[in-house]
């Protein structure tokens, strides 16, 4: 055959073969770091912080029913297994990242897998992509433990990359969210407002500032809890189209957070993934700063109230929902809150000093550790700080991504 050919043409014979062949090695690999035919991983190593001294000291200091509530936390059997496969998706500002970290301390202490990218934002302004989470070699066909970096609700994909997972959100009256975004963010600034009174004005004519869309996180100055949840915002007028995505969330989601009841919906968490109490403790990971806040008088509530119509409603309903769960739990639900409270008030006062603030970043200001015990700095810790440790946790037990540098890998 070879014989046949000439010289230039064998030349142009061997470069189209081997283009083809460094063609098919490269689809072979990408193929490969894409690929989401997942099974679990097995080994998880459970590792527990000693919490017995601290309950032993509570259980001096309360009633019958608090002490009972300790000591079946300490020596009662425990009738189920934990739940390890977790979607947890976070919404802006309602305590999500809060949330996150608890998530990511318990997943990260025994050892579990977690679906990261290059940044602890996997996705906003589209929905998320199982292309947004890193490749790593050695987790091909097995699957993700948890998902909870900031990622727009995409239920489809991300089955893909967690399967069987049971799914968690969390809400915030839309009027405390909306001032809380539009001041974090900023979002005066690229408005052309001053400061001072900047919400006010803003929702005077919030359309005449929203349409231009040429603001940072603009997505969130209107329905941002849905946004994040995968609503489209040009169904923001549509009350069948609201009312269809709160019945699919509803449907979809093994629970709802509520941020006004904190510690009533960590408790539901506990029972919904059998978890212990010390599983859930947690440290408010930043608290905005007054500098960033903006007063809001009856009028101004009820004007955020309108605007946000779609959040509106998607927080009336999973109120009354989580509610419902409360009056489910059983009776010793508020015997457990007191407890927990208790404890996490415990952990608080051991761990922070209450007279100083980091006040870095002028937006908001974080807690200091009065101590530097492993205990205090896993329960201090927050989303980003717990992101770089397990991305680089990841990568040791399960190696590089192939082609980790490209942007779309």
């Amino acid at each position: 055959m070879f014989s046949m050919i000439r010289p230039k043409e064998m030349n142009r014979f061997f470069t189209k073969k081997a283009v083809t062949s460094l063609l098919c090695i490269f689809g072979l690999i990408v193929f490969c770091c894409l690929s989401t035919q997942l099974n679990p991983v097995n080994e998880v190593k459970r590792v527990h912080f000693d919490f017995k001294s601290l309950q032993l000291r509570l259980n001096r200091n309360y009633s019958t029913d608090i002490a009972h509530v300790i000591n079946s936390e300490m020596t009662g059997p425990n009738h189920c297994d934990p739940i390890l496969q977790i979607v947890f998706v976070k919404t802006y500002k309602t305590a999500s990242t809060t949330t996150a970290a608890i998530f990511e301390r318990y997943g990260y202490y025994r050892q579990l897998t977690f679906a990261v990218g290059k940044s602890h934002v996997l996705s906003f302004q589209s929905s998320f992509s199982h292309r947004n989470v890193m490749n790593f070699p050695k987790m091909e066909g097995k699957q993700y433990n948890i998902l909870c970096n900031h990622a727009r609700y995409n239920r489809k994909e991300m089955e893909l990359v967690v399967p069987n997972a049971t799914y968690v959100t969390i809400l915030r009256k839309p009027e405390d969210q909306l001032e809380s975004a539009f001041g974090y963010f900023e979002m005066y600034k690229a408005m052309g407002l001053p400061k001072k009174n900047a919400l006010h004005t803003f929702m005077e004519d919030p359309i005449r500032y929203y349409k231009g869309h040429n603001f940072y996180k603009w997505q969130l100055s209107r329905n941002g809890q849905l946004f994040g949840l995968g609503f489209d915002h040009r169904y923001d007028d549509s009350e069948m189209m609201i009312q269809e995505k709160v019945h699919e969330i509803d449907k979809d989601f093994d629970l709802v957070l509520i941020t006004e009841y904190y510690d009533e919906s960590l408790l539901l968490l506990k029972k919904l993934l059998c978890w212990d109490f010390e599983d859930i403790l947690y440290i408010p990971t930043g608290i905005r700063s007054t500098s960033h806040r903006f007063m809001k008088d009856g009028a101004l509530i009820e004007k955020l109230r309108r605007w946000n119509h779609g959040d509106t409603l998607l927080y009336e309903h999973f109120n009354k929902t989580l509610w419902r769960k409360i009056s489910e739990y059983g009776s010793s639900f508020y015997a457990d809150l007191e407890y927990f409270r208790q404890l996490n008030q415990a952990v608080f006062e051991e761990c922070i000093e209450s007279d100083k603030k980091n006040k870095r970043d002028p937006r908001e200001f974080r807690f200091v550790l009065k101590n530097q015990t492993d205990r205090c700095a896993a329960l201090l810790r927050a989303d980003v700080g717990y992101t770089n440790l397990i991305r680089r946790s990841m990568l040791d037990r399960f190696g590089k991504p192939w082609f980790w540098w490209i942007p779309f890998i």
